[in-house]
């Protein structure tokens, strides 16, 4: 059977007539008609903001791709389609989404799409994948073709198959909006593998935590008696589904839990919003707790002290409440976050963390912003006071800067951690990371050249490009405060 290849480059926000790089998604498999015959069907998606859009009239707009679908033995092209995608007429970018079947025998081959804007001849995206077409006499399931949405329909379109309106889903991402994973596949030659009783269709969907290690996340199953040819339609809530990259896994088994044959799909799930929508947690219950006696004030000061912890979709999430202005929102986010620190006292922990926000603002407030939003500040918030702090603000050729230690770093299991901070433009205390032992930080190995570059001339290496330290002058001590301390 053919494999599965996806296409997924980053999506692009832009203006009308402005595209970037092309961004094209393809997924295909290979299926066959009710007469045995195999055939390639490919699935396209152009990302809206990737290709050129071009005014027709005063609030229309209209693009276009020259679509190029090559298939290959080598140099021999078996089959190929060169045809002009047109978008219909809209008032915004919209994405271009396709689909072309090819008949083709069994083989071995190479699959080569390639995609050009019509609007700008420099603008193309290039897709190349191997294609295995082969059916046998035993049971065969085929790629799991991912879909955005399917609908009951009879009619005849590049969409349509048994009934059904089935829309791809090439870039095998599920964005914030969706509820829904539904998948397409079917299955042939069950009656050759199952000759007694039923057989099993089980689906799971599995999150990646990293290092070939997973987790599930939700399952489900089916009987089905054996066929010569079956179709397999099967929607799965993922409403709950936190952001992250996904498989889903679909295997055939016979009754005695015999796997027969799976398949493999991944794809990523963005759900930036899910925490603001956790189960249980009702209006009616935020409006018994501690957060009502927030003046907005407040809310503003908490949301702001909570994001410096925060990154990817959460951070997000915060910046989009704070615009927004909604107080209800902030409240039900805070407490939200407060029940997930400490589930049986919310209000301690609340209190407990503006406590050390409140002092972080005191000590490394700046003119521009809270204290806890300075690099000093976060770091403060994050790892808790260092075990010592070496500050320094009238040694020769430097600027003011802090060397912060820490004896026991537990976020990374290190011992012996540095950071140093530095205030080059020497505006008020609003000190900024320079360099860091801890993994996961800033690492600068040319900190020692920043922090002295009054004096850009007085380096110790021969080459000046690729000098990392400073002559040893009267006076200069942060490299021995930093290596010696």
């Amino acid at each position: 059977m053919s494999a599965r290849q996806f296409l997924s480059t980053a999506l692009f926000i832009v203006l009308p007539l402005l595209a970037r790089a092309l961004d094209a998604g393809v997924s295909y498999a290979v299926f066959k008609t009710p007469d045995g015959r195999p055939y390639l069907e490919v699935n396209l998606e152009i990302a809206a903001g990737s290709i050129m859009y071009r005014h027709i009239d005063s609030t229309h707009l209209e693009a276009a791709a020259e679509v190029l679908i090559l298939v290959r033995k080598g140099e021999e092209i078996v089959n190929y389609e060169k045809y002009i995608l047109n978008s219909p007429r809209v008032t915004f970018p919209e994405s271009l989404l396709d689909a072309k079947r090819l008949v083709l025998p069994p083989g071995q081959y190479m699959l080569d799409v390639v995609v050009t804007d019509v609007n700008d001849a420099t603008n193309t995206d290039r897709f190349s994948g191997p294609l295995t077409v082969q059916f046998d006499n035993k049971i065969t399931l085929t790629e799991v073709q991912l879909l955005r949405s399917f609908r009951a329909d009879n009619s005849d379109g590049p969409f349509t198959k048994n009934g059904y309106h089935l829309e791809p889903l090439p870039f095998a991402f599920y964005d914030k909006d969706a509820t829904r994973l539904a998948f397409y596949a079917e299955i042939y030659q069950a009656d050759q593998s199952v000759t007694e009783g039923k057989y099993t269709v089980r689906y799971v969907i599995e999150k990646e935590l990293g290092n070939g290690q997973k987790t599930l996340v939700a399952a489900g199953s089916q009987e089905k008696s054996p066929s010569s040819i079956d179709a397999l339609l099967v929607q799965m809530d993922i409403s709950k589904m936190e952001s992250g990259n996904y498989s889903l896994t679909v295997e055939l088994r016979k009754n005695g839990n015999e796997l027969l044959v799976s398949r493999v799909v991944p794809f990523q799930r963005s759900n930036p919003f899910l925490d603001l929508t956790a189960t249980g947690l009702t209006d009616e219950v935020v409006e018994k707790q501690f957060v009502q006696q927030l003046d907005k004030e407040q809310l503003v000061y908490c949301m702001r002290a909570i994001s410096v912890l925060m990154t990817g979709d959460r951070s997000q999430a915060i910046i989009n409440i704070l615009k927004s202005g909604d107080e209800k929102q902030m409240r039900f986010y805070i407490f939200r976050h407060f029940a997930e620190r400490d589930p049986n006292s919310p209000e301690l922990a609340y209190r407990d963390y503006i406590a050390v926000a409140d002092a972080a603002n005191v000590k490394f407030r700046s003119g521009f912003r809270y204290g806890f939003e300075t690099d000093r500040g976060r770091m403060f918030m994050r790892f808790g006071q260092a075990s010592d702090i070496v500050h320094v603000e009238d040694e020769p050729g430097a600027p003011p800067y802090e060397i912060w230690v820490y004896y026991k770093f537990p976020s990374t299991n290190q011992t012996n951690v540095k950071f140093l901070f530095y205030n080059p433009s020497l505006a008020g205390d609003d000190f900024i990371l320079l360099h860091s032992t801890a993994r996961g930080e800033i690492s600068n190995p040319k900190w020692e050249r920043e922090l002295y570059r009054r004096n850009p001339t007085e380096y110790s290496d021969d080459n000046y490009g690729d000098a990392k330290n400073v002559q040893r002058n009267n006076g200069r001590n942060a490299r021995a405060f930093f290596e010696d301390f």
